[in-house]
């Protein structure tokens, strides 16, 4: 990937499914949970309106593991067992670290902007093991907002004193896009690794 100068001189990444693995299934399975029991613990929680109450973090863990059993009580047992640790939820993703290091090379600021909860930060700590390469950022769990809401756009903004035309944000939920869009700053649909590298590069060629 060659970059070359074009205005940017911050590159914020989203973290689930761009530079962690999304390992949802697979991490079921290893639960033990398949065919129609996986699919209720997984609308039970990870596919409930309940679970992004974790990235908020307004609510404590047992909390929101009650929320999760009160969805679907017949299976509290199996419910308790997934949400004991998490490991695997998230995985990591040997090209990221290689990707942060090219776009660190052209002189670009990287930056994070995730929906990302403490549960996961603490139990998969291994998946974001390319935090190191990055200069700062913001998970959704330690100010009390989540992607779209505009107003977790701006705390980034503000804290990093970025001029948003001068910005490009990649994420692979166009819903996320959106707001960054209408606040200038340009964006990146990440579809698969290559494309997004490729992407970037012609943005910033």
């Amino acid at each position: 990937m060659v970059i070359k100068d074009h205005g940017i001189d911050t590159v914020i990444f989203d973290i689930g499914g761009v530079l962690v693995e999304l390992g949802r299934f697979r991490f079921l399975e290893k639960k033990g949970f398949t065919g129609d029991l996986a699919q209720r613990v997984m609308y039970a929680t990870m596919r409930s309106e309940d679970w992004v109450q974790l990235d908020l973090n307004n609510l404590s863990e047992e909390e929101i593991l009650e929320k999760f059993i009160e969805n679907d009580p017949p299976i509290e047992k199996e419910i308790r067992h997934m949400f004991a640790d998490v490991h695997g939820i998230v995985a990591p993703k040997q090209r990221s670290l290689p990707w942060l290091q090219q776009v660190r090379a052209s002189g670009r600021r990287i930056l994070f902007l995730s929906n990302y909860s403490r549960k996961i930060m603490r139990d998969c700590a291994d998946a974001l093991y390319f935090l190191p390469e990055m200069d700062g950022g913001l998970f959704s769990c330690d100010v009390h907002r989540v992607k779209p809401d505009p107003a977790f756009y701006h705390l980034l903004i503000d804290k990093y004193d970025l001029e948003p035309a001068r910005c490009v944000f990649i994420d692979d939920l166009a819903a996320n896009l959106e707001p960054a869009r209408e606040l200038g700053i340009r964006t990146i649909l990440f579809q698969s690794q290559d494309q997004a590298e490729q992407d970037l590069d012609r943005l910033l060629l």
